[in-house]
């Protein structure tokens, strides 16, 4: 199993140097794609539920939106039900970059998968799925402490 791990660890870290040379064009880190794709899904979105969605503590959260707002990409506002709460709205400069973004993911998938078929991608995407499902729900076990 460690070997595994190893490999999608060290896949996630291949793909990240690539996102991280591809964006930084647009004045973007690695992971600011994760941010803006959901924030343009879900606009409003908490802080805290983006934390939670993306698997980041929120000290961290704070921290990225504050780099894509001084950027001009996102704005924060305080809820209006919940005055502790900052909510995430993406500007028109985060919505014009989704397509460049999404394409950027797309290359870098089709380059990495050119030598499966759609049969074997299709079972390795079921394979990870299930690996993925499992880590969250252990994960959740882990929080509530069972």
């Amino acid at each position: 199993m460690e070997a595994i791990i190893r490999s999608i660890n060290h896949i996630a870290r291949m793909a990240t140097l690539y996102r991280e040379q591809e964006l930084k064009k647009y004045g973007l880190g690695a992971m600011h794609h994760t941010y803006l794709l959901n924030i343009c899904r879900q606009p409003g979105i908490s802080q805290e539920a983006l934390a939670k969605l993306i698997f980041v503590n929120k000290s961290n959260v704070a921290r990225q939106l504050a780099v894509l707002e001084e950027k001009g990409f996102v704005t924060r506002q305080t809820s209006q039900e919940d005055r502790r709460q900052l909510l995430v709205y993406p500007t028109e400069d985060a919505r014009a970059l989704i397509p460049v973004i999404q394409d950027i993911l797309q290359r870098w998938n089709a380059r990495v998968m050119v030598d499966f078929s759609a049969e074997e991608q299709k079972q390795l995407l079921d394979q990870l799925a299930v690996v993925k499902e499992k880590s969250q729900q252990l994960l959740e076990k882990a929080e509530v402490g069972e």
